[in-house]
C-alpha cells in the first residue's frame, strides 16, 4: 500500500510539472527516468522476497513438488517414504501418555507386513527382539493372544502357509494381492482326493471326538497334545501328497519333513474302520479357503475397537477384562488412506505416560484417522522395536517380556 501510495503521488507530481515552462520540462523528463528505475528496483527487490519466503515455509509450486526440496528441479516429485515413525508425547483427559506409531505402505515393493511365531512353530515363548533378529525385521510390536503354550488364539497365515484357523469371533488382519484389511473370516479346510472330498475339522489343534484334524510341521515334530496326554485316533501319513501309511489306534505320530498327519479322533464307539476315507497309496491335496494367494498373510487379533469409522469397543473383552482402566495398549490399524498403522502406548508409569483406556484408545486411533483397528495384546506384553531398538518404556520389570508372537515389518532401505 505504501509503495502504491507513493507511485500515485509521483504521477501528480509529473502532471503539475507538464503545465510549467520549457525549462521545468528538462526537470520532469529526469523525473520520469528516476520513477521508472525506482519502479524496476521495487519489482526486483519485491520477487526476490517472494522467492526466498516461499522456499522457506515450502510453499507448493502446484505441480506436488515442494520448493524448498526440489528447487532447480520441478520435474522430480518427492517420494513417499515406506515405513514411517511417529514418537508423540501428549497430555489426554490431562494425564501424560506417550505414544509410539509406525505407518506403513504396504503398496510399497521395498516392505513387507507379516506375522512371526516364537521359534518360527506353534508353541513357547520368545523375546520379541530374538524373533527380530531371526527375520532380520526392520520393525516390530507384539502380537495377539495366546493360550497357556503359547499357541495363538486363531489364524495365522505366513507367506501363504495356513498355521490355524480362524475362529470367526474376531477381526483377522489380512494382506493378499496387494490388498490390506481388517475383517471377520470363516476358514474351511479340505483334503481331496480323484475319489474323496473331505471337509475338515481343525488345523494344528487338537478338537472333539468325531473330528478329523490335519497337523503340518508348524505344529511340531510329533502330534503329541501340549498336555502329553494323546487322544485315541486314527493317524493317516502323507507324504508329498500321498497316503504312505494308515495307523489304527495310534497315539503320538511323527509329523513327515515332506508332509502331513491327518487324524480322526475316535469316539469311545466307532466304526470308522470299515470306512476309512482314503487308501495307501493315493495322491491327495490339502486346501483352504479363502485362499490367500502363496504370498498371502493372515493375524487374527482381538477385539474391534473401530469399525468403519465408528468407535465399537466396549467396556470389557474377553481376552482382556475391564477396559474401564489405563494400561499400556498396543493396536493395528488401516487408515482411509491404505496406510497400516502399528500403534503403542505406554503405561502403568505415572508421570511418564499413565496408559489408555480402551475408550481413549479408540478416540485417538478415530482422531488419527484409521478407519479399522483391533486390539493386540497389551499391558507387560506392550512392546515396538525399531532397527533393533526398544523405542517405548515397557511396564514388564523395565524389560521384555517373553512372547508367543508378533508382527514384524521388512524393509528394503
Amino acid at each position: 500500500m505504501l509503495i502504491t501510495k507513493k507511485i500515485e503521488n509521483g504521477v501528480k507530481r509529473i502532471k503539475n510539472l507538464l503545465k510549467k515552462p520549457q525549462a521545468q520540462r528538462t526537470k520532469v523528463i529526469a523525473l520520469i527516468t528516476g520513477c521508472v528505475f525506482m519502479c524496476f528496483f521495487l519489482f526486483v527487490v519485491v520477487k526476490f522476497l517472494y522467492e526466498n519466503n516461499k522456499s522457506r515455509i515450502g510453499i507448493d509450486d502446484g505441480i506436488g513438488n515442494n520448493s524448498a526440496n526440489n528447487r532447480g528441479n520441478k520435474s522430480q516429485e518427492r517420494p513417499v517414504e515406506p515405513v514411517v515413525h511417529k514418537i508423540i508425547e501428549t497430555k489426554v483427559n490431562g494425564l501424560e501418555q506417550v505414544i509410539n506409531i509406525l505407518e506403513i505402505h504396504p503398496a510399497s515393493d521395498k516392505v513387507k507386513i507379516k506375522p512371526v511365531l516364537s521359534h518360527n512353530s506353534l508353541y513357547g515363548f520368545e523375546l520379541l527382539s530374538e524373533m527380530v533378529e531371526r527375520h532380520k525385521a526392520y520393525a516390530a510390536v507384539n502380537g495377539g493372544f495366546f493360550y497357556e503354550y503359547g499357541d495363538p488364539s486363531g489364524m495365522v497365515v505366513i507367506d501363504g502357509e495356513i498355521i490355524t484357523a480362524s475362529t470367526g469371533k474376531y477381526p483377522v488382519f489380512i494382506i493378499s494381492n496387494g490388498k490390506v484389511e481388517l475383517k471377520e473370516i470363516e476358514t474351511k479346510l479340505w483334503m481331496k482326493s480323484d475319489k474323496t472330498v473331505l471337509e475338515l475339522d481343525g488345523i494344528n489343534a487338537w478338537g472333539k471326538a468325531g473330528e478329523w484334524i490335519i497337523f503340518t510341521r508348524k505344529y511340531g515334530t510329533t502330534n503329541k497334545t501340549p498336555d502329553g496326554i494323546n487322544k485315541p485316533n486314527i493317524t493317516i501319513v502323507i507324504e508329498d501328497n500321498v497316503i504312505t501309511r494308515i495307523i489304527k489306534d495310534s497315539g503320538e505320530t511323527e509329523i513327515p519333513k515332506n508332509g502331513m498327519l491327518l487324524a480322526y479322533i475316535k469316539p469311545e464307539r466307532s466304526t470308522i474302520y470299515d470306512n476309512i476315507p482314503f487308501t495307501i497309496g493315493e495322491r491327495v491335496e490339502f486346501s483352504y479357503q479363502p485362499f490367500l494367494g502363496t504370498d498371502g498373510q493372515a493375524y487374527e487379533c482381538g477385539s474391534w475397537i473401530i469399525k468403519d469409522g465408528e468407535i465399537v469397543i466396549g467396556e470389557r473383552d474377553p481376552w482382556i477384562g475391564v477396559l474401564t482402566n489405563r494400561d499400556p495398549r498396543t493396536a493395528i490399524g488401516i487408515k482411509e488412506s491404505g496406510e497400516v498403522v502399528l500403534f503403542t502406548v505406554d503405561g502403568r508409569q505415572p508421570g511418564y505416560s499413565y496408559g489408555f483406556t480402551g475408550q481413549e484408545l479408540g478416540e485417538f486411533l478415530l482422531e488419527y484417522g484409521v478407519k479399522y483397528a483391533a486390539m493386540l495384546d497389551g499391558g507387560a506384553s506392550t512392546e515396538m522395536i525399531i532397527n533393533g531398538k526398544i523405542v517405548n518404556r515397557t511396564s514388564f520389570k523395565g524389560t521384555e517380556r517373553p512372547l508367543a508372537g508378533g508382527i514384524i515389518v521388512e524393509y528394503d532401505e
